[in-house]
Order: structure tokens, then sequence, then C-alpha cells
């Protein structure tokens, strides 16, 4: 406090440059005590070798870092740390960076044609805006800096770069080129960040799903003319989640192009998980019902053989004809299955109450087929024959066409599932229902 108070009285009856604007002025060599710059532009401005600049008032600029301070003056940071030290707008022409750990300093705004940065450390430093002309990169460590359409890196000498700090866990701290005999020709470095500018990175957290990400990618192509299909650099999994890679125009909006993305993903993420609940939902609600009927004794009326009226208990001696007559004409859905309800409650029930039977399973499938939107009329009269044959093999365990009966009824309740999606409730559940019903009636499948 001693010496900011010295200072600023001793700048009293110095050079006043109070909120001037200095940018680009040449102070090289000049003596400075008792100068103000305090608010002053001081935008690039040289100040190699001036003297008694310490005894200057500058207030926040800069120059207020002794590190920095000495660095613009003597030219010369061989070796030395500039970690998080702000740079911004400083003339760094010609400057001796060599091997200094410039990691995450700033340096936006600064000019540093033909400083000498081999084996300088330049992680995470921001340089956007800044001009590297005719610089020294040699092995210096890029790894995640920040720059922009604005950054300048014509004429860099640059054999090669790394862009990583520490190595990897294969012991590489990625060298470009990969090949180590390889070295940048002219003008590769810059082609090579050019390139990485125009792309965007969108994370997409615990994998992702194919319906939203082609929701949302649709979305983005219809926003932006200039992105399409071949926009899409690379897909790759990192860990549990997946980074998607997508090359944009130069005038793009990265951020915006990043947050559409995910947004309207996110939406249409949401939307399909609230339609499979209600898919479960739904499920949980047939199975139930069905296991319910399946244990109430019911009393079921039809009309059997000369069209008498019967019930559940006159039917165990009766053939029942459940699918078509003999002139194959097509008899009623609601008959049909009124049929197969009869042939399959001739069935015991499960003795255990927490273990479904072949008349719960049965019961089950015959109300998914009844129930399911996508099945047509034809296809679910098919399939509802086929559940009242597998009925007759559990009343006749060793009936001697058994296994014709059931390769017949695999065949044609899978029939109609390779024309719907995977996720389709009545493809999921069959997948699940079928082979427990082969296990009870004793068939290998």
């Amino acid at each position: 406090m001693i010496r900011i108070f010295g200072i600023a009285f001793g700048a009293l009856g110095g050079t006043r440059f109070y909120q001037a604007n200095l940018t680009e002025a040449d102070f090289s060599q000049a003596l400075l005590k008792s100068t103000n710059f305090n608010q002053a532009n001081l935008t690039r401005v040289l100040w190699q070798d001036a003297q008694k600049l310490d005894k200057a008032r500058v207030g926040d600029a800069i120059l207020a870092n002794w590190a920095v301070r000495d660095l613009l003056v003597s030219r010369a940071g061989h070796g030395k740390s500039y970690i998080k030290a702000n740079l911004r707008g400083a003339n760094l022409a010609d400057v001796d960076l060599k091997r200094a750990n410039l990691t995450w300093a700033d340096l936006s705004g600064a000019t540093l044609p033909k400083a000498d940065l081999r084996d300088a450390n330049l992680r995470e430093v921001l340089a956007t805006g800044a001009d590297f002309t005719g610089a020294y990169l040699t092995r210096a460590c890029l790894e995640s800096w920040n720059i922009d359409d604005k950054t300048i890196l014509t004429d860099v000498d640059c054999q090669y770069v790394f862009l990583l700090d520490q190595p990897n866990a294969l012991g590489s701290r990625e060298r470009r080129p990969h090949d180590p005999e390889r070295i940048f020709a002219a003008g590769d470095l810059a082609k090579l960040y050019r390139k990485m500018m125009n792309l965007v990175q969108i994370l997409l957290k615990n994998g992702v799903n194919r319906e939203a990400f082609a929701a949302a990618f649709q979305k983005l192509k219809d926003d932006n003319p200039d992105i399409d299909d071949t926009s899409i650099q690379a897909i790759e999994r990192k860990g549990e989640d997946v980074l998607l890679t997508l090359e944009v125009p130069e005038t793009a909006d990265k951020a915006a192009v990043e947050q559409k993305f995910l947004h309207r993903y996110e939406i249409r993420l949401k939307q399909l998980e609230a339609e499979n609940e209600q898919l479960k939902l739904r499920s949980t609600e047939l199975a139930t019902i069905a296991t319910t009927l399946a244990r109430q004794p019911t009393q079921i009326t039809n009309l059997v053989g000369d069209g008498k009226v019967t019930n559940e208990n006159t039917l165990h001696n009766q053939t029942v004809n459940i699918g078509r007559d003999m002139t194959g004409s097509t008899l009623n859905l609601g008959t049909i299955s009124g049929n197969v309800s009869n042939m399959v409650n001739q069935l015991p029930s499960s003795p255990d109450p927490d273990q479904l039977g072949l008349k719960e399973l049965l019961t089950q499938l015959q109300t998914l087929i009844e129930s399911a939107p996508e099945l047509p009329v034809d296809d679910k009269a098919d399939a509802l024959e086929q559940v009242g044959e597998l009925a007759t093999l559990g009343q006749n365990p060793n009936h001697p066409n058994k296994a014709g009966i059931w390769r017949k009824a695999w065949k044609i309740l899978n029939a109609p599932i390779p024309n719907l999606p995977e996720t389709a409730q009545i493809t999921q559940s069959i997948a699940e229902i079928l082979p427990a019903i082969a296990k009870l009636l004793g068939i290998a499948v």
C-alpha cells in the first residue's frame, strides 16, 4: 500500500496518459518514472527496454503483474512460468518464450510475430484474435487451446505439435502428424486448425437414442441449409457417452448449433420415454386382467354342435371347431375368440398363485392378440386358432402330432412380427410367452 501510494504521489509531476488511447505506441527505451498510465488503452504497446516502468502508475493494466512487465520490457521469457497470466493485447513480437509455461494464459488479441514458442506449453490458452504470423511452434503443446477465425497462423514455422500436455494411458501425447517420421509442410498447421475451427462437438450423455438423434438432426438440417448428412464427421463412444462431431460453415453460430440440437434431442427423448411408460402400463394392465380372468371360474355359453346352448362344464367331451368351416369361409372373429376361450378354460389353473401355468399363459397370449391394433383381422383369426391348438396340446400332452402342431403354431404366431417394429408390445410379449408355453408342453425350442 505504501508503494502504491508513493507511485501515485510521485506521478503527480510526471507525464499523464490517464484514459489515453496508446494503441501500438512505442515506448521502447523510454524513461517512464512517474508516468501515469491509469485507465489508458495499452493494446499492442511496445515496451522493449523501457526504464523505470516499475515506478509508473499503471492501474489494473497488464503491467500490474511484475512477471508480465518484466517479459514485455526484457522480451526474455525462456523457460519461465506465465500460468494464468493476463497478456491480453500484449505486443510479444520476437519474444523468446521457448519452453515457457503459458497454461491458461490470456493471449486474446495479442501480437506474436516471429515469437519463439518452441516447446512452450499453450494448454487451454485463450488465443482468440491473436496474431502468430511467422511464430515458431515446433513441439509446442496445443492441448485444448482456444482460437477462432480471427486467429492468424500465417507462415508459422512448425514441424510438429502435441495435443496432450501429459501422456495418455498408451504413453502418447498425441503428436501431429501422427507418423513420427513425418513433419508438417508449410501451411499445414494453419489448414489443420482451420478445419478444426469449423467443427462442433456435441456430447450426448448415457449413449444415443437413434430416433431422438434422427429427429434432432433433421431439425438441424431444416434450420441450416448448409448442413447435410455429410456434415457428420464422427460419432465416437466416450465411456458411457457418445461424442458427435459436425462440420459447419465458418459463419455458423457454433453455440447455437449445439444448443438447438441438444434441445430438440432432449424433447424427443422425453416423448419417447413417455410413450414407453404408457406401453409398459398398458402391458401390465393387460397381463393383470388376463391372469385374473384365467384364475376365476367363468360361466361361458356358446353354440356347439347341433346349436344347443351349453356351458363350460359340458364342453369337456365336445369337439369344437375354432377355425374355419368346410367351405373355407372365415368365421366371425368374436366367435373364434369365444371358442378359444372355451378351450383354454378347460385347462386346469396353476396350483401356485405366484407361478403362471399353461392356462394363464394362453389367456395372456389370447388377450394380447385380441387387443393388438397392429394386427389385421385375418392375422388375428389365424393367431387365435393357434392359441386354441396349443390349448388342445395342453389337454392331450401325448398327442401323436405334437411336434407338427407346435411348429405350425410357432410359425403363424411369429408370422406378423417381422412387419412390426421391434418395440411393438405384442412383438416383445409373444417372444417372452411362447418359450414359456413350450417349456410347459415339454417341447424343446
